[in-house]
């Protein structure tokens, strides 16, 4: 570094902060960072959800060097903040470290807990924003460059019925739940009741919830009672965000026990069936993280340099369009239309399918059945389809896209006229594309008329013909579809014929 001082702000986002996993002594760790003048030096700032200083619950955080290609020594001058909303901010001391290769640094213990900090304003959506600012020499800083990191931590949703029939029964029939993750293709979520208490005391229920992956944590559940009307009435709740220990989420006792329930069985027995809504949250790692930006424009010092830092603090922690539009389509908020498949109904915005799908702004806007009754059937698609297609349209982002998914969301795609997600899901096959699966996906772009991936997966077939020609899938594509086989194996021939001129 020269001897000029020049300042750098490293502003860190970590999403979904409160569902910080980490018991005493793990820390999260952000992307590593740099910038031109540097001297080829790289970091990471290390947060620490919980800690005790003093007796109070703190956020530990730290700046540490990694292993780089810079000086063997390096001294850096450097400030720790927790930023709000507002732009106000939870300062550390200054640091000045002769920072050797791979060595930890010093850091400071910010006095408030997860959930302090959430009532204080400080986690915005959710999002905490840690800023550390460098610098090297004294004086008025003259030059600035930002650099921008982001982590999320992912969390899933899941809702489901619990049901219990013969629920008057000395031994009721109590159905067991088991529902399939959407983001972690091995983890299964398992629900079931049981009664608990004996002859000379009131049977209470008691909700077991468990879940397959090993490195899955429960964050929060409720469960709330479904009465014959559609109306739910709160009866457990248990959310582990903000426990030091980490406790994981196994049983909830209800509210109400089973008698309190017979004496409304009117209400909440119809066809003598208990029905409870459970609503579940559990933690499946870091979703994402990167470095987003890194500004190495130089800025000029004075009042507006100072004026602009505000205005990055305050506008880095402000929600996108994106976050809001997620926001009130997990909440449900104001929903006016319902998507039906077989089996579950997905509450939606008519505003919204209609400016994502030229379809669904016919069928909302012109004088058709689903305008009239608000409510979409969509039989020929899963569950899990429709849920991936609403979050694509509200986010504009797909999830853990597999193969299986992506062939059901090209389908989606292609009958609402949703023209990026069908392009990403064909970029998707172009991407994965094995001479195993290659007839699949031919098949699937004749069927669509979809010219550009239907040439694109021809190329590939004859390029890997032995293997493809001689399989038993080629064999069953010539029964079952002769006239595009023989399209095919003609383009063959067609190719071997213009090389040779």
């Amino acid at each position: 570094m020269s001897n000029k001082r020049r300042e750098y702000t490293f502003f860190w986002f970590i999403e979904n902060f409160s569902y910080c996993w980490h018991r005493k002594g793990e820390s999260l760790i952000s992307p590593v960072f740099t910038a031109n003048g540097l001297e080829g030096t790289a970091w990471t700032l290390k947060l620490h959800p919980f800690v005790k200083h003093l007796g109070e619950d703190c956020i530990y955080i730290r700046l540490s060097r990694n292993e780089d290609f810079g000086p063997d020594l390096f001294v850096m001058n450097y400030n720790l903040s927790i930023v709000a909303e507002n732009g106000s901010a939870i300062s550390s001391k200054r640091f000045t470290i002769n920072f050797p290769k791979k060595f930890n640094g010093c850091g400071w213990s910010f006095p408030n807990s997860v959930e302090n900090l959430q009532q204080l304003g400080y986690l915005p959506k959710d999002i905490l924003t840690v800023r550390c600012k460098l610098w090297n020499g004294e004086g008025n800083a003259d030059t600035v460059a930002p650099i921008l990191g982001r982590t999320r931590i992912g969390i899933e949703h899941i809702s489901f019925l619990q049901e219990v029939e013969s629920f008057s029964a000395e031994e009721p029939n109590i159905k067991p739940v088991q529902i399939r993750s959407r983001t972690k293709k091995e983890c299964v979520v398992s629900s079931s009741l049981h009664f608990t208490g004996g002859i000379y005391c009131e049977k209470k229920i008691v909700l077991e919830i468990k879940l397959s992956g090993n490195d899955l944590i429960f964050a929060k559940c409720k469960t709330s009672l479904l009465d014959i009307s559609g109306n739910t009435t709160k009866c457990a709740e248990v959310d582990s965000r903000f426990d030091v220990e980490r406790k994981d989420i196994a049983e909830l006792e209800l509210s109400v026990t089973k008698d309190a329930i017979m004496t409304r069985k009117s209400e909440y027995l119809p066809g003598d069936k208990l029905s409870l809504l459970c609503d579940c949250t559990f933690l499946t790692g870091i979703e994402f993280q990167q470095i987003e930006e890194t500004q190495n424009e130089i800025t000029t010092t004075g009042k507006k340099l100072r004026d602009s830092n505000i205005s990055t603090e305050k506008l880095a922690v402000c929600p996108s369009v994106v976050d809001d539009l997620k926001d009130i389509y997990s909440s449900k908020f104001l929903t006016d239309v319902v998507l039906k498949t077989k089996t579950n109904s997905f509450p939606a915005h008519k505003t919204v399918l209609c400016a994502r799908s030229p379809v669904f702004k016919v069928m909302m806007s012109n004088d058709m059945k689903e305008k009239n009754s608000n409510s979409i059937q969509v039989d020929d698609l899963e569950d899990d389809t429709v849920q991936q297609l609403l979050l694509f349209i509200y986010s504009d982002n797909v999830e853990d896209l597999q193969w299986e998914t992506a062939t059901k969301l090209y389908y989606a795609s292609d009958k609402y006229q949703i023209e990026k997600l069908r392009l990403m899901c064909s970029s998707f096959f172009m991407d994965n594309l094995t001479p195993s699966t290659a007839i699949e996906l031919l098949l699937l772009a004749d069927t669509h008329s979809d010219s550009d991936l239907q040439k694109f997966v021809e190329d590939f077939i004859l390029n890997h013909e032995e293997q493809v020609f001689g399989s038993d899938e080629w064999e069953k594509l010539m029964n079952a579809n002769p006239e595009l086989a023989l399209k095919t194996m003609h383009l063959k021939y067609k190719t071997k014929k213009k090389v040779g001129k």
